[in-house]
C-alpha cells in the first residue's frame, strides 16, 4: 500500500516560469555535454496529456464487444464497438473524466461499470451504462458522499447484476451488496461485523466464504471462513497476521480454492487450496522472486498461467494448447509488421466466456500492442493505433543489480537518454510504499520517457522493504526506513556513477509518498551532492500520518513493525527523531514539493510544514497544491501542471531539456 491551490494560481506559476528556465534547450548542447545527440524534443502533452490514448480492451462476456479507454477531447472516456468491427478505428465514446480502474463488463454483455475518485479524498463511487442505449447517460450506483465503493464481480451469468462492498453504514468496514443495473436497485447481501477484511464470490455468482479478522487488533490471525446452508460461518484456513495467503476463485462444488500464498516459505506462490482439509498445493514458484500474479478462465476453474519477474517480466502456460495459440498470433503479428520487436511478454489481458476470443497484449522493448484473437478461426486483428515511433524517439528500461554494502542483492530498473553513450544527468526516481516495487516498463509515452526525452538518466531501485523479492527482503526493511533503506537507494546511485550511467555532479531525487519521504531523507542525510529534489505527498511527519489514517485501514501492524507504535512514548519520539520534520534544518538543495489538498494517506498538512520551515530558513522551496486532487496528481490539466513545473525545475538544477511554456497544453475543454 503506498502512502499512491485553486487552478488560477498554478496556471500563474507555471506560465511564470516557463518563459525563465536557464536550462540548454538545444539537443546539440546537452548531447554534446553528454557524449551524444540526444533524441528530438518532444512536446510534453506527447507524454502526460496522453492526447492519442487507445488502450486497456476488455471484451463483453459474450465475446461480442469491446470496451477501452480513449481521449474524448481534452478529457479521458470509455468507448465501445463490436467486435466484428474490431478492425476498424473508432467507436462510440463517452467521457468519464478522471478515469479510475476498475471498468468492466457486467455479464449481461450490454451493461458496463466503471469506477470515479472525483476529488481525491479515495471515496470512490461506481457508475453503469447502458452499451445500446442512443447515449451512454451513466446511473450513479453509489451516489453517497464520502464513502467509498468497490466493485467486487459480477453476478450470475447473462444478467445486469454485480456484487460491490461500501463503507455506507459504517466508515470503519465494508458490507456486501448487489446492484441491478435493469432495475436500478442496491441491496445489502451481508453485512460485517467490523472484523470482514474482504467478501468471497464463488464461482457460482454467489456468497461464498469471507475473511475474518479473529481480533480487534490489526495483526490478528485471519480466518478464511465458508458460509454454510444455515447461514451460520465455517473457518477452512487460520492465516498468521504476517502471512500473504489471497484467495482469487473459490469453487465451493468442486471442494477447490485458487490463489497465492508464502505460508511456510520465502517467496509467493501459486496455490491450490483444499476446502475441506486446508491443504496447499503449489502450482508454480520462482526460487528467487514471488509470484507475480495468475492468469485465470473468465467463470471457473484452475489457474491457465501465471507471471513471474526476475528482471524482465516472464509469462509461463499452465494450459499449453493457449500457450501454443498465443505464440502463433505472436508470428502473425510480426508478419504483418505490427510489433516494433520481439515481445518481452505476451499475455491475455481479457477473455471472453467461452475462451475462443481473447484480448492479446504484446509488449516489446518499446511499446504495447494489443490483439484480438479468435481461437477458433486463428484470425488475428490489430486494435492499437498504428506505430507511434516510439522505437525510434524513446529509450529501453533495462534490469540491474548490485550488492550493497552489506552484502544484500537489490534489483532495479534504468533508462538511458537515447543517443547518449557517456555518464547523463540522473533523476532517481524512488517508488513509494515501501511495500511495492518497480516493475519494468516498455518505452512508451509516460513521465520516465518525459524525463530520458529531457536528457535524463531515470534510476529505479527496489530497496530493502520493497515486496516482489520474497519475505527476507521485506522484512530486511524492518525499522531501516531512514536508515538502510536510504543507503540502498544512495548505493543505487554510486552504482549507476561506477557504470558510467550518471555524471555525480548532477543526481537530482524524485519520489511519491514513501518516495517524498525518502526524497526528503536523502536531501537531509546527503549522501551525494544532490542537485535538486522533488518531493510529491511526502511523509515528513509518522506519527502524524499514521494517526490520521481513514478508519476502514487494517494493516497498522505492519507499520507498527516497521516504524514503531505511535502509542508508546519512546517509540513515538523516535518516529519522530526519524522523521524528515526534525531535520529540516539540513536540507539545502532546492525542492519542489507537490501535493493534494484531499490527500487521506498523507495529509498535505505534511508538506505545508516543510515548506513553511524552509521559507524561514531562506532556503530555495517551490509549493505547487491541487485543491481538487488527493494521494496522487491525476486530472488532466493538473498533470500538464505539474510536470511543466517539474521540467523546469529539472532543466534549472540539472541543465537538461525544456520544452518550454505550450498553449496547446492548457486549453479550455
Amino acid at each position: 500500500m503506498s502512502l499512491g491551490r485553486a487552478w488560477a494560481s498554478v496556471l500563474t506559476g507555471v506560465i511564470a516560469l516557463s518563459g525563465c528556465s536557464t536550462a540548454p534547450t538545444h539537443s546539440s548542447l546537452v548531447g554534446a555535454q553528454q557524449g551524444g545527440q540526444l533524441a528530438p524534443l518532444l512536446p510534453l502533452r506527447r507524454f502526460i496529456a496522453n492526447a492519442d490514448t487507445v488502450s486497456g480492451y476488455v471484451l463483453s462476456p459474450d465475446g461480442e464487444r469491446l470496451l477501452w479507454v480513449q481521449t474524448v477531447g481534452t478529457d479521458v472516456g470509455l468507448a465501445t464497438r463490436a467486435t466484428a468491427d474490431a478492425a476498424r478505428p473508432g467507436g462510440k465514446t463517452f467521457a468519464t473524466g478522471t478515469l479510475a480502474r476498475p471498468y468492466a463488463w457486467l455479464p449481461d454483455s450490454r451493461h458496463a461499470l466503471y469506477t470515479k475518485d472525483f476529488t481525491g479524498d479515495e471515496n470512490t463511487q461506481l457508475f453503469v451504462f447502458d452499451t445500446q442505449a442512443s447515449d451512454f447517460q451513466p446511473w450513479a450506483v453509489t451516489p453517497w458522499p464520502g464513502v467509498r465503493s468497490v466493485y467486487l464481480g459480477g453476478a450470475e451469468p447473462g444478467s445486469g447484476r454485480f456484487f460491490l462492498s461500501s463503507n455506507r453504514r459504517d466508515r470503519a468496514t465494508f458490507d456486501l451488496y448487489e446492484a441491478d443495473s435493469t432495475a436500478r436497485t442496491v441491496r445489502e447481501v451481508a453485512r460485517s461485523d467490523g472484523r470482514v477484511l474482504g467478501w468471497i464470490i464463488g464461482t457460482n455468482r454467489q456468497l461464498a466464504g469471507r475473511v475474518h479478522q479473529l481480533g480487534d487488533a490489526d495483526g490478528s490471525d485471519v480466518a478464511i471462513e465458508l458460509l454454510q446452508p444455515n447461514g451460520s460461518w465455517k473457518a477452512v484456513k487460520t492465516v498468521n497476521g504476517f502471512d500473504s495467503f489471497w484467495i482469487t476463485r473459490t469453487d465451493v462444488q468442486a471442494g477447490r480454492a485458487w490463489g497465492t500464498s508464502n505460508i511456510g516459505r520465502d517467496k509467493v506462490a501459486l496455490i491450490e487450496f483444499d476446502l475441506a482439509t486446508g491443504q496447499e498445493r503449489v502450482l508454480a514458484q520462482h526460487a528467487e522472486v514471488d509470484l507475480s500474479f495468475g492468469v485465470w478462465p473468465p467463470r471457473q476453474g484452475a489457474p491457465i498461467a501465471y507471471v513471474i519477474e526476475p528482471g524482465l517480466p516472464r509469462i509461463e502456460y499452465l494450459d499449453a494448447a493457449l500457450g501454443a495459440d498465443v505464440q502463433a498470433a505472436v508470428q502473425t503479428a510480426k508478419s504483418r509488421g505490427w510489433l516494433d520487436g520481439e515481445p518481452v511478454i505476451t499475455r491475455p489481458s481479457s477473455i471472453a466466456d467461452d475462451q475462443q476470443r481473447l484480448v492479446l497484449r504484446a509488449v516489446t522493448d518499446y511499446q504495447p500492442t494489443e490483439l484480438l484473437l479468435d481461437r477458433k478461426t486463428k484470425e488475428v486483428v490489430r486494435l492499437t493505433p498504428a506505430d507511434r515511433q516510439t522505437d525510434t524517439l524513446l529509450a529501453p528500461m533495462k534490469p540491474f543489480s548490485f550488492k550493497t554494502s552489506d552484502g544484500l542483492t537489490v534489483h532495479g530498473y534504468v533508462v538511458r537518454p537515447r543517443g547518449v553513450s557517456g555518464p547523463a544527468p540522473l533523476v532517481v526516481n524512488i517508488h513509494g510504499g515501501p511495500w511495492a516495487r518497480d516493475s519494468w516498463q516498455p518505452a512508451d509515452y509516460s513521465g520516465t520517457q518525459l524525463l530520458a526525452n529531457r536528457g535524463y538518466a531515470v534510476l529505479n531501485v527496489n530497496y530493502r522493504g520493497s515486496t516482489g523479492y520474497g519475505r527476507a527482503f521485506m522484512m530486511a526493511g524492518k525499522g531501516e526506513y531512514f536508515g538502510r533503506m536510504q543507503k540502498d537507494i544512495a548505493e543505487a546511485v554510486q552504482w549507476a556513477i561506477d557504470n558510467g550511467i550518471a555524471d555525480r555532479e548532477r543526481v537530482a531525487v524524485f519520489g511519491a509518498s514513501f518516495g517524498g519521504f525518502s526524497v526528503l531523507s536523502q536531501l537531509v542525510q546527503k549522501p551525494h551532492a544532490y542537485r535538486c529534489g522533488v518531493d510529491v505527498v511526502g511523509v515528513a511527519n509518522w506519527p502524524r500520518v499514521i494517526e490520521n489514517w481513514p478508519p476502514f485501514w487494517r494493516n497498522r501492524h505492519y507499520f507498527a513493525l516497521f516504524y514503531g507504535d505511535v502509542a508508546k512514548p519512546e517509540e513515538r519520539a523516535e518516529m519522530l527523531a526519524k522523521s524528515p520534520i526534525s531535520h529540516v534544518e539540513q536540507i539545502t538543495a532546492p525542492l519542489l514539493v507537490i501535493h493534494g489538498a484531499n490527500d487521506i494517506r498523507v495529509l498535505r498538512q505534511d508538506s505545508d510544514e516543510v515548506v513553511a520551515a524552509l521559507r524561514k530558513l531562506g532556503r530555495p522551496v517551490q509549493y505547487m497544491e491541487f485543491a481538487n486532487e488527493g494521494h496522487g496528481i491525476r486530472k488532466w490539466r493538473n498533470r500538464v501542471a505539474m510536470w511543466r513545473q517539474i521540467e523546469d525545475t529539472l532543466a534549472q538544477c540539472l541543465g537538461g531539456r525544456s520544452n518550454g511554456f505550450d498553449l496547446y497544453q492548457l486549453m479550455p475543454r
